[in-house]
C-alpha cells in the first residue's frame, strides 16, 4: 500500500545516490545512473531526462525554463543536475547537496537525516535559535565525515569530491537591461503557472519581494489566490495591507492563524531535517498546521533570495570583510554566547574557500548567497519538503541573481530595481505601503539592537564563566 500524500511526511522528495538502491518503502524508487551507481527517490520528486546538444542531462526538482533550449543558467527553482559523473546544484545550493565517502561508498543525499542515517557518522549536535545563527552552515552538513556542496562547486560522484566551477553572477549591462530582463524573467515564469494542476498561492505581505511576485503574476494573465500566515510575531501590516492589495485586485485572499500545536508534526520535522535549522517553520507554521491549505497540486510561489539585491548583512557586518574576518568574528556578528567549535570550524572553512576562489562578491553578497540562502533558506525550503504541494522560489536564478546586483549599492538597498519592475509591470501596486514601520515597530528594534549590543559587551569584557552564571 502506497502512503498517501494528504499531510506532512518525513524524507519526501528525497534522492539518494550511492551503488545499491534505497528503497525504504514502496512510494521509492530507483534507476540505474552509471555501471556502478543508483538514483532512489521518494516519488514526489520530479526526475526528468533531457538531451541537449548530444548529451544526457538528469534534472532533480522544480526547474522551469525562462527560455527555449534553456541552458543551466536559464533555469528558475530549485534543483539539481547530473551530468555524469558530475552533479551541479541550483544557483543558490537550495535544493541542498550532502556528500561523503562512507565505509560503503560514495553517498550523495539532498536529506541531512538520510545522510546521518546511511552515512554511519556521528550527529553533531548544536542547540540553534531563531533569534541567532539559525542554520547549520555550509560547508558543514551537521553529520560527521559529510559535506555539503556551495553553489559554485560541482560534485564528482565516483569520487565523493567537490570541484570548482565558475558561477555566472554577474551585473547586467545596464540598471535598464537589469529591470527589463528581471521583469521578463519573472513573467516568463510566472506565465509556466498557467497550465499546471492545482492552484497557485502566492505568499503574500506588504514586503517588496511578494509584491514583486504578485506584479509578474498579474502580467502574466495567471489566475493565482493570495495566502497570509498569522502567528506569533507576525506584523499586524503584513496582514491588514495583504488585504487590502487583495481586495482591489479581486483576488481571494487567505489568512491562515494557528490550530493547536501538534508536537507529532514537530518530530516529524526533525526526523525529516536533522534540526538543521530554527525558525518560524519549527515554532509555529509546522506544528500549528499553517500549511494546511496546500493540496497535493498545488504551487506556493515565495520571494526567497531577493534580499540578495538589498544587501542583507550589509549593517551586521560593519568592518568585517575577507581580508580580517574568521569564523569566530563571524559567529559574534549572531551570537553572544561562547563559540560552538565545529560551527566556527564550518564558518573558517567557508571563509578559506571563498578566499582561495573569488568571485567578484564581496563579504555581504557571498555570505548572503552561501549562507542566507545555501544555509538557511535551503534548510527552510527543505523543511517545506516534507508537504504536499511544491514551494516555488521564484528569484533563484542566476540571470535574475545579476539582475539584482546591478545597481548602485544606495539603490540596492532601497530596493530601487524591483520598485522598477513593479511600475513597469503593475505600477498600480506601488500606491499601498511597502513594509510601514509604526512606532511601536521602531521602538521593540531599537531594544532588540541595544539588547543585542549589550550582549556583545559583556561578553567582550567579562570572563566567559561569568558569563555563563549570568546566563543562568
Amino acid at each position: 500500500m502506497l502512503i498517501s500524500d494528504a499531510g506532512p511526511r518525513a524524507h519526501r522528495r528525497q534522492f539518494v545516490i550511492s551503488r545499491q538502491p534505497f528503497l525504504p518503502d514502496e512510494d521509492w524508487t530507483s534507476t540505474t545512473i552509471s555501471n556502478e551507481f543508483h538514483l532512489s527517490y521518494q516519488r514526489d520528486l520530479p526526475v526528468q531526462v533531457l538531451e541537449q546538444g548530444g548529451r544526457s542531462m538528469m534534472l532533480l526538482g522544480s526547474a522551469i525554463a525562462l527560455a527555449p533550449g534553456a541552458g543551466p543558467d536559464d533555469l528558475a527553482g530549485r534543483f539539481a543536475r547530473i551530468e555524469w559523473p558530475y552533479l551541479y546544484p541550483d544557483p543558490s545550493a537550495l535544493l541542498p547537496i550532502h556528500y561523503g565517502d562512507t565505509p560503503d561508498g560514495p553517498l550523495v543525499t539532498s536529506s541531512p537525516s538520510l545522510a546521518a542515517q546511511l552515512g554511519g557518522g556521528a550527529v553533531i549536535h548544536r542547540e540553534i535559535a531563531w533569534s541567532g545563527l539559525n542554520w547549520t552552515p555550509p560547508p558543514a552538513a551537521g553529520v560527521a565525515g559529510i559535506a555539503r556542496l556551495m553553489r559554485d562547486q560541482r560534485l564528482a560522484i565516483p569520487t565523493a569530491t567537490a570541484e570548482r566551477v565558475d558561477c555566472p553572477i554577474r551585473p547586467a549591462a545596464s540598471v535598464t537591461a537589469a529591470r527589463d530582463g528581471m521583469a521578463a524573467d519573472l513573467t516568463t515564469l510566472a506565465g509556466t503557472l498557467k497550465d499546471r494542476a492545482g492552484t497557485t498561492y502566492l505568499a503574500l505581505t506588504a514586503g517588496l519581494d511578494s509584491r514583486t511576485l504578485l506584479a509578474s503574476l498579474l502580467a502574466a494573465g495567471t489566475r493565482f489566490e493570495c495566502v497570509t500566515q498569522s502567528f506569533d510575531g507576525v506584523k499586524p501590516a503584513d496582514i491588514e495591507i495583504a488585504g487590502r492589495i487583495s481586495r482591489h485586485l479581486g483576488v481571494r485572499h487567505h489568512v491562515i492563524g494557528p490550530e493547536a500545536f501538534d508536537e507529532a508534526a514537530l518530530r516529524l520535522w526533525r526526523e525529516h531535517g536533522l534540526e538543521s535549522y530554527s525558525d518560524a517553520d519549527d515554532a509555529h507554521l509546522i506544528p500549528q498546521n499553517q500549511y494546511r491549505f496546500l493540496g497535493a497540486d498545488d504551487t506556493l510561489v515565495r520571494g526567497g533570495c531577493f534580499e540578495f539585491g538589498r544587501r542583507f548583512y550589509a549593517s551586521r557586518f560593519v568592518g568585517l570583510n575577507f581580508g580580517n574576518a574568521t569564523g569566530a568574528s563571524l559567529w559574534s556578528r549572531f551570537e553572544a554566547t561562547a563559540p560552538h567549535p565545529p560551527t566556527v570550524a564550518a564558518l573558517d572553512a567557508w571563509l578559506d574557500w571563498r578566499r582561495r576562489h573569488d568571485d567578484g562578491l564581496d563579504l555581504v553578497d557571498s555570505f548572503y548567497l552561501d549562507q542566507r540562502a545555501g544555509g538557511w533558506l535551503s534548510a527552510v525550503e527543505h523543511g517545506l519538503d516534507m508537504l504536499p504541494g511544491r514551494s516555488l522560489p521564484a528569484a533563484n536564478c542566476s540571470r535574475i541573481l545579476s539582475a539584482l546586483i546591478t545597481p548602485p549599492e544606495p539603490d540596492r538597498s532601497d530596493g530601487r530595481l524591483q520598485r522598477d519592475v513593479i511600475r513597469l509591470l503593475e505600477p498600480g501596486l506601488l500606491r499601498f505601503p511597502v513594509n510601514p514601520v509604526g512606532f511601536g515597530d521602531r521602538a521593540v528594534r531599537l531594544l532588540h539592537r541595544t539588547r543585542d549590543g549589550i550582549k556583545r559587551r559583556i561578553k567582550r569584557v567579562l570572563p566567559e564563566a561569568m558569563v555563563r552564571r549570568l546566563r543562568r
